[in-house]
């Protein structure tokens, strides 16, 4: 069997898994909002999958999401997903988003310490991190100072507290910054397992993801595939680059 054919052999057993966990038979609007949601955990049930799949023999995956432009959804992607992976193994969410942290928005936790306390060294990783109303899932913020910390985003501090974190965590998520605004995220993509890079369908041109992936591959940073947003269904950058 092709790695293409395992691929989407996998994101069907994903889209049917998601299936399963839909009510019967709803009505009226609930029959129009489960669908969507159905259609929602089906899409992140396939990028889950492929993430397993793609990872098998990682013990403690870290894995960044990024896009090339703002607006591409990686905090929603994120938000949602990583729900999904903590119902299997603990898992920590990181915004590394200076440019535009949305994540503590989205867990409805406040941003009065994070990464950037940690960055500027005024407090403590365990002081930072945040348990939300997800059984085995916490959330490490950006931080207040988000807008100081730039220049940390590929450094050799991020580095360290990324591997502080693998100590703590069997799953790690980053929210990066998009590389259009934040060069230094290929960067932090090489401290990585793995880069998922978050499009959104029909929007984003092509010769956008293609720079990105030269920039990623160029840092040493290994590409997983590539996430359509707005779409139900993941595609392998090895296959996205022929489309």
């Amino acid at each position: 069997m092709s790695r293409i054919e395992e691929a989407l052999k996998k994101a069907q057993q994903g889209d049917e898994e998601s299936k399963s966990l839909a009510p019967a038979s709803p009505s009226g609007s609930k029959r129009k909002r489960t669908k969507a949601e159905a259609s929602r955990l089906g899409f992140l049930a396939t990028v889950r999958t492929n993430l397993q799949f793609s990872l098998a023999d990682t013990e403690r995956p870290c894995v960044m999401f990024c896009s090339a432009v703002p607006r591409e959804g990686v905090s929603t992607i994120l938000f949602y997903l990583s729900q999904l992976i903590a119902s299997e193994r603990r898992t920590l969410v990181v915004d590394s988003n200076f440019l535009n942290p949305k994540l503590h928005t989205l867990f409805d936790l406040n941003n009065d310490r994070g990464l950037s306390d940690i960055y500027l060294k005024k407090t403590s990783l365990d002081n930072c991190i945040q348990k939300t109303r997800i059984e085995g899932l916490d959330l490490l913020t950006a931080g207040p100072d988000a807008s100081e910390c730039f220049r940390f985003t590929g450094s050799s501090t991020a580095e360290k507290t990324l591997n502080d974190c693998r100590s703590r965590y069997e799953y790690i998520l980053i929210d990066a910054p998009p590389v259009q605004k934040s060069p230094d995220t290929v960067s932090l993509g090489s401290f990585c397992d793995g880069v998922v890079i978050v499009v959104r369908a029909r929007k984003t041109k092509r010769q956008l993801i293609q720079y990105l992936q030269n920039q990623l591959s160029n840092a040493g940073a290994h590409e997983l595939g590539v996430v359509l947003n707005r779409m139900k269904h993941w595609v392998p950058g090895f296959i996205y680059r022929r489309l």
